[in-house]
């Protein structure tokens, strides 16, 4: 049986704030149910409730519209990040920065460089969309190699 989903004013809130805040780093659920109630707040409108907006995220994810990243081995969760119909995740890998959050669509030639690598070489077809590269961003590493130690 096909799920149905239903375009409630939450749900369009919802995927609204996360069009919003698409260039930021991905957050994880709580965030964003915060986030959308200020938004939602600044507009002069309620927000959804809270089990509300963390159901719609998994909807979302399911139909491929947000993508739900794992925030790494230590640590339990998940952040989410509105893709669309604007990224294919599926043809790409992703780099996720470990001390900023931030996560970056491989969308360049490597990515089925690797793909095909992998297959050819270790007989190994790799789920590009939901690949996740982990470590550190040029932007948070230039920060670190600034520090003084």
């Amino acid at each position: 049986m096909e799920k149905k989903h239903y375009n409630t004013a939450g749900r369009t809130r919802l995927a609204a704030y996360l069009k919003d805040i698409r260039k930021q780093p991905p957050q994880g659920a709580e965030e964003i149910y915060m986030g959308l109630c200020r938004s939602c707040a600044d507009e002069g409108g309620g927000a959804p409730g809270r089990s509300s907006v963390y159901r719609m995220l998994a909807s979302l994810c399911e139909e491929g519209e947000v993508k739900k990243f794992p925030v790494g081995k230590d640590e339990a969760g998940f952040v989410y990040q509105y893709v669309g119909n604007e990224h294919h995740c599926d043809a790409h890998f992703h780099l996720h920065c470990l001390i900023c959050g931030n996560v970056t669509h491989l969308e360049c030639d490597c990515s089925k460089e690797i793909f095909d690598h992998l297959f050819a070489a270790h007989g190994f077809r790799a789920d590009r969309g939901r690949s996740v590269l982990y470590g550190t961003c040029a932007a948070c590493a230039a920060r670190s190699a600034g520090e003084v130690r």
